[in-house]
């Protein structure tokens, strides 16, 4: 057992004390998403967040990617949480006018009250887009004065890397073309999203990761990697279910810098901050933290069932829609709402 264990560490857990021993001196690395989704939590979770990053402050480094990657990404996550509003409005006047065309096809119906009915539901949308307005006038202007930002930069001055050189970089995106070819994490998964995006954002994911290697063999310190990136090639999934990191990360970590990585998720992140630093992060942050980042896993696992349809295009001339209306399995949140402010007005 030892035998295997020592040759294949990658595959096991560290025991809790050897754990205990990682969290209390290892440098904690957080990648660009974690940092962005400080802007998708509540102000509550993101204070809890912020109290932790706050204890941990004289052992966090970032790299130069990941905060180039924030930088570049901060007002496009700011511009999508406002432009939510109208998205929803726009979707309200559309499913609106689906159900009161589908209603009137039913004006010859012995029982169906239609003009009743058309009330109630006129009623249920007037109460919702009320609650949508009062929601929008509440949420914080970031464009204009980004307190987020302002946070960040104070608890990460001189906690940042360097970027490397041009030379390394050009040679950086030919290895990587060889890893993605070959599907060696992290990273491949981008290819077909990023491919016109230009090599620095086509590579990220494998800056990042390079930049962490090197980061550990100039400290000759062992990382904890804090990303919510959630696709296979930083996950080692099973039926649908996340293991652990790519075994193949933790083995190339170890073989380039003699040290361990253990990468997490934000949600387990908090987790373990409670176990191994007596953090009191709560429950219900946590589990806010993990809806965010199952919200993200839904999406990207519809947008990949999508694209697998897409691939096997059998000739009919409506399959992209077909596909979509075929991957839209669960009721939207919009939807819920509707439906149970709907019943709420039959009460």
């Amino acid at each position: 057992m030892l035998f295997m264990k020592n040759k294949f560490t990658e595959y096991y857990k560290l025991s809790e004390k050897d754990l205990k021993s990682h969290w209390e001196e290892d440098i904690f690395c957080f990648d660009a998403n974690v940092l962005l989704n400080l802007y998708r939590y509540s102000p509550n979770a993101r204070e809890a967040f912020f109290r932790l990053l706050e204890q941990v402050k004289d052992r966090i480094w970032i790299t130069y990617q990941a905060a180039l990657e924030y930088q570049k990404n901060r007002l496009v996550v700011i511009n999508a949480q406002r432009e939510a509003y109208k998205d929803i409005r726009e979707t309200l006047g559309k499913k609106k006018g689906e159900i009161e065309s589908k209603l009137n096809s039913f004006k010859k119906h012995p029982y169906l009250q239609t003009t009743e009915l058309k009330k109630q539901i006129e009623s249920a949308f007037d109460s919702i887009s009320r609650d949508l307005d009062n929601l929008e006038n509440k949420h914080p202007d970031y464009l204009d004065n980004d307190p987020i930002w302002e946070k960040l930069s104070v608890l990460l001055e001189g906690k940042v890397g360097d970027d490397f050189p041009k030379e390394e970089l050009e040679k950086l995106y030919r290895d990587g073309k060889k890893r993605y070819d070959e599907k060696v994490p992290p990273g491949y998964m981008d290819m077909k999203e990023k491919q016109n995006e230009g090599n620095r954002s086509l590579y990220g994911d494998i800056i990042v990761w390079k930049q962490v290697i090197e980061k550990a063999k100039v400290v000759d310190v062992s990382i904890i990697l804090i990303t919510d990136d959630l696709k296979e090639d930083w996950w080692y999934k099973f039926k649908g279910k996340t293991i652990s990191p790519r075994p193949e990360l933790i083995k190339e970590f170890k073989d380039e810098t003699s040290k361990r990585i253990n990468i997490y998720q934000a949600d387990k992140f908090l987790e373990m901050a409670n176990r191994n630093l007596a953090q009191q992060t709560t429950k219900e942050v946590i589990q806010e933290v993990r809806n965010v980042r199952l919200a993200d896993e839904f999406d990207i696992e519809k947008e990949i069932r999508e694209l697998e349809m897409l691939f096997e295009d059998n000739g009919d001339e409506n399959v992209k829609e077909n596909a979509k209306l075929l991957v839209s399995k669960r009721e939207s949140s919009f939807e819920k709402a509707i439906r149970n402010s709907s019943e709420e007005q039959n009460k």
